[in-house]
């Protein structure tokens, strides 16, 4: 809890703020729910408008959700084609809790990217791979913050909303699913290499 307090002010010092619209506890590990408590605290506190979890599995969710007393916005997670998190997202829907995609285009797997549903689309609505894909996760209703340091890629990123898959289409990208995440954040060695890295002084 004393680290997670610490990270909250070094957080708005760093940002010169008086408050964070929305904070996100990454990883559920070591004193979760103590940290958790610390965003609570600082949410109460109006230093945080907003808090998420990140990293959080069904199971995960069971294990830690009674200890909460505010309930989380969000939980970000990896979500695009072929990891679509199907189990999590109807019990973070029971609890008004949103999905933030993490990795939204598979950090520039070529198997997605060139794969022959999301390329075919490509080509129709004369779009991006990328494009199909953000706009096939806007209208699954998850958030999606691609991250792109590439001036241009910034720009195709936003420009999705002037075409609309079609229900058959939406059903052809959700047969994609492999339900196999690149992260599993229930496996014990995640946990101790986390825990290694220095985060405060």
């Amino acid at each position: 809890m004393k680290n997670a307090k610490k990270g909250i002010e070094t957080s708005l010092k760093l940002l010169g703020v008086d408050y964070i619209d929305l904070y996100l506890l990454h990883q559920p590990y070591d004193d979760y729910l103590g940290a958790w408590k610390a965003l609570e605290e600082a949410y109460q506190e109006g230093k945080i408008k907003s808090l998420g979890i990140s990293n959080i599995t069904v199971n995960l969710w069971n294990k830690f959700k009674d200890g909460m007393t505010v309930m989380p916005a969000v939980n970000q997670v990896e979500f695009n084609p072929f990891v679509q998190q199907k189990e999590l997202r109807k019990v973070m829907a029971e609890n008004d809790i949103r999905l933030e995609a993490w990795f939204p285009l598979g950090h520039g797997n070529k198997d997605l990217l060139e794969n022959e549903t999301i390329v075919s689309l490509a080509k129709k609505y004369n779009k991006n791979a990328g494009q199909i894909i953000l706009r096939w996760i806007y209208q699954e209703g998850v958030i999606s913050l691609p991250k792109s340091t590439n001036e241009e890629r910034m720009k195709g990123n936003i420009d999705i909303f002037d075409f609309e898959l079609t229900d058959e289409e939406m059903k052809n990208m959700q047969a994609l699913d492999t339900n196999k995440p690149s992260h599993n954040p229930e496996d014990p060695a995640n946990e101790t290499r986390l825990k290694g890295i220095k985060i405060h002084d």
